[in-house]
């Protein structure tokens, strides 16, 4: 058993020392250009054996090598590994059956390997910043839709209660019409913040339900919110489940953050304004009926 799994070993390292040795050789006679045409008309043919299982991996290898933002360094790892590939000399004949594409696969394998921890990295950094932009864009959407709207609304009714306290304190139709007009003014002001309130719990009532329903099951904002998102956005439980997918496939993928840590960062980041925008609004709430009580009196 020793033996064999010796052997194996043996052959795998000689044929990843023949394959350095080709994508060497190509470097130095300046021959890739050449190396890339001869891989274009033979490489289709190589799709058989237990090469075919893991064609991917050598289509992956070849558009890395054709890519001008690979560096030359891994350009001659993986030129070397499709030119054993497709050329005869290998360690075991490719003609030997059963056997003859095994070094060759070995080789495919640990220089996909070498070259996913330099390329996985790159893809790992923009799926991260694509997941945050999106997340950043569509909270920054949402919470400016709120604050537009809530400050409009609080203009307006500031606007009112300014007329009916002005129309108390300059009395234009005399001391008890103008109480009345007043009052007409701040039961109309009232009556607009009910039917904000109600409009708001017939629109944003079910789902205000589900966020905190999730925030409570799980005790904790961040992952209460997240289970809310997979659920109401289903494509974003497609992408964290296709993450996932990659990473029992390569496991140098680096950790990608899930959603409750991004959720949490967003917490954060948004906290203090939520907080500061909701203090000056019960701040102006309060003062606007301290007036009125006052002018009232």
């Amino acid at each position: 058993m020793k033996k064999t799994k010796l052997k194996e070993i043996t052959t795998s390292q000689k044929a990843l020392e023949l394959s350095e040795e080709l994508g060497q050789k190509a470097a130095d006679t300046e021959s890739l250009p050449q190396a890339q045409a001869e891989l274009e008309e033979k490489l289709p043919a190589m799709k058989r054996g237990p090469i075919k299982k893991v064609w991917d991996k050598v289509l992956f290898l070849w558009e890395k090598f054709k890519s001008p933002k690979v560096p030359i360094r891994l350009k001659i790892t993986i030129v070397g590994a499709l030119l054993y590939l497709i050329l005869p000399a290998d360690v075991l004949p490719d003609v030997i059956p059963g056997i003859g594409l095994v070094d060759d696969l070995s080789v495919i394998l640990i220089v996909f390997r070498e070259v996913s921890k330099y390329v996985l990295p790159k893809i790992e950094k923009k799926i991260e910043q694509k997941i945050y932009d999106t997340c950043y864009e569509k909270i920054d959407e949402k919470l400016s839709l709120i604050f537009k709207a809530t400050l409009l609304n609080t203009l307006w009714t500031f606007l009112a209660n300014v007329l009916g306290c002005a129309i108390l304190v300059i009395k234009p139709f005399g001391t008890p019409y103008s109480r009345y007009v007043a009052y007409v003014v701040f039961g109309l002001t009232a009556a607009w913040a009910i039917f904000r309130i109600i409009r708001y719990l017939v629109q944003y009532g079910t789902t205000t339900k589900k966020i905190a329903a999730a925030i409570w099951h799980r005790r904790s904002i961040s992952k209460g919110l997240s289970d809310f998102v997979k659920e109401e956005y289903i494509y974003i439980n497609y992408i964290y489940a296709g993450i996932e997918i990659a990473k029992s496939f390569v496991p140098e993928m680096p950790e990608i953050p899930d959603l409750p840590q991004i959720i949490k960062t967003f917490e954060k980041h948004y906290k203090k304004r939520v907080l500061l925008f909701v203090i000056l609004l019960a701040l102006y709430t309060a003062l606007i009926w301290l007036t009125k009580f006052l002018l009232l009196r």
